[in-house]
């Protein structure tokens, strides 16, 4: 079982035990941004909260948390090597990934240039 926190503006709205099958559900149905993560890891408590911070500017999306530590299985299942790793998901498909050494200004332009193109393809 592997253990995530789904987000919501700053807030943990829920902690839940789900299976690979039932994570795999959860990325597939929006636009997900993941990020693979310890608690323990300084580095990641950072970008934990610089993600908390860009939240609410993007509402449309899910931002899931999975402790690496806790949840070794889908560390192995998305090939995530280190911490932290964000991932980006649309439609259950990897667009990008994001490990260990990285800006969130890198994110956030590419989250804006995903909100863009879906907006034009309407």
């Amino acid at each position: 079982m592997i253990i995530i926190a789904v987000k919501l503006i700053r807030k943990v709205i829920e902690v839940k035990e789900v299976s690979f099958n039932e994570l795999q559900s959860e990325i597939e149905k929006e636009l997900v941004l993941v990020e693979f993560s310890t608690p323990t890891c300084g580095v990641c408590t950072t970008v934990k909260r610089k993600l908390e911070a860009i939240e609410e500017n993007y509402p449309q999306w899910k931002f899931l948390y999975i402790d690496i530590n806790k949840n070794p299985e889908a560390s192995g299942a998305f090939t995530v090597f280190t911490a932290p790793t964000i991932i980006i998901f649309h439609d259950g498909k990897e667009l990008n990934r994001w490990a260990r050494n990285f800006g969130m200004n890198q994110i956030t332009d590419y989250m804006g240039r995903i909100m863009e193109m879906l907006r034009t393809r309407v």
